[in-house]
């Protein structure tokens, strides 16, 4: 561990001769008056970034490379869920939000590229170990999507659904089954952030009429924007304004009206045998919640012009229920069969490219600033700590 002795997080001193109350390397000229560097300027390491921001224009050349999402673009597509939030912390840090080109993400922007929309759609379906990076594998092709004119279903963790809801009532609408009122109208928020602009150039529908009270109700033809703004400004309907939306948007799909994505992280929540918590003293498995009802119709093939994509995640599942992260383990019978046929992704730790690329953005960023010895000894070090993990990576580095 001589190499990683010292490595200091940003605006920390750093010292080769002595201590710099302004952090960085002292250096002396020849006059004797000193100037400061950093570890990025001394070894001349720059992050290996590419200058091509579109992810429908990455090729496997750029594996190994970073790049950067417009801030505008970060809050209307992640802004309220989508990133790890350890890594929004880094990013604000930054200055940017970037991300590294990883073969898993190209994998499923080429395939979703070819495939046949006037088909059922294809599930496309991220699995591995903690830590590899596939909420941020979803993030890219959701970026992907969201430029190429696919309506975004996101659902940022679906467990949470299942955990950690607000509030929880019997539907009045569907007996037997329960409602996420709150769960419900956050995520229609969500949905309106994400799809304003696309949904206004779609000028996409009601087919029927929807009656929520004797008073109220949406008429047949009207813009789906009011089903949405109904559920936002009515939370006792809002899980039936979801169930509404989705049966408008699978019709308007196969219609060939738009292009539907489905992003679920965690999506084998859905098949988890019960929930954890307790409604009106009754143990609810999640497929009696209508909020999951919503989204689970879209794994049937009866629809075309649409795409499923999602994470296999152990976190996602029961806690006595985490021994393996393979798919067929973590979705079980029910889920298996509700998902076949599906295209299983894996993602993995980083090979020796992405272990250097990934140690270069940190020293471009100043977040490895000092590094007491060789340099590529300190890498080897690291990457005998790490296991080459991205989440590791990040956790050691943070708290040095």
């Amino acid at each position: 561990m001589m190499a990683l002795r010292v490595v200091a997080r940003l605006k920390f001193s750093v010292r080769i001769h002595n201590i710099c109350p302004l952090g960085g390397i002292q250096l002396t000229e020849n006059h004797g008056s000193p100037c400061y560097s950093t570890l990025a300027e001394v070894e001349g390491i720059s992050a290996p970034r590419t200058v091509v921001q579109k992810p429908s224009l990455h090729t496997k050349d750029h594996i190994g490379l970073w790049y950067t999402i417009e801030p505008e673009v970060v809050k209307r597509l992640f802004g309220v869920g989508g990133l790890p939030k350890q890594y929004v912390k880094l990013c604000d840090t930054f200055g940017e939000t970037s991300i590294m080109v990883r073969e898993p993400a190209l994998a499923v922007i080429d395939l979703v590229k070819r495939s046949n929309l006037s088909m059922p759609p294809n599930k496309f379906l991220f699995y591995g170990r903690d830590g590899v990076g596939k909420t941020l594998s979803i993030a890219h092709v959701t970026h992907f999507l969201a430029e190429d004119g696919w309506v975004l279903l996101h659902i940022p963790w679906l467990p949470n659904w299942r955990r950690r809801f607000k509030e929880v009532n019997a539907s009045t609408s569907n007996p037997g089954f329960f409602d996420h009122p709150v769960d419900a109208s956050t995520w229609l928020q969500r949905f309106r952030h994400q799809n304003d602009d696309l949904l206004k150039k779609l000028q996409l529908t009601t087919s029927e009429q929807y009656t929520w009270s004797r008073r109220e109700s949406t008429e047949a033809g009207s813009p789906l924007s009011m089903l949405i703004e109904h559920g936002i400004n009515r939370s006792r309907y809002a899980t039936d304004a979801v169930m509404a939306l989705t049966t408008e948007l699978k019709k308007c799909a196969t219609e060939g009206r738009c292009k539907v994505a489905l992003v679920v992280d965690g999506i084998n929540s859905f098949f988890c045998p019960v929930s954890r918590h307790k409604v009106d003293s009754v143990i609810v498995e999640p497929q009696r919640f209508m909020i999951h009802k919503a989204f689970m119709h879209f794994f049937n093939n009866d629809w075309k012009n649409g795409c499923i994509l999602g994470s296999i995640d152990l976190r996602a599942n029961s806690g006595e229920r985490r021994d393996s992260y393979l798919p067929r383990y973590l979705l079980q019978k029910a889920g298996w069969e509700a998902l076949d046929p599906f295209v299983p992704i894996p993602v993995e730790d980083y090979d020796e490219r992405e272990m250097a690329s990934i140690i270069d953005y940190y020293i471009d960023r100043d977040w490895l600033q000092n590094i007491n010895g060789p340099l590529k000894l300190a890498r080897s070090e690291l990457a005998a700590l790490t296991g080459h993990n991205p989440y590791t990576i990040m956790r050691i580095c943070s708290s040095l």
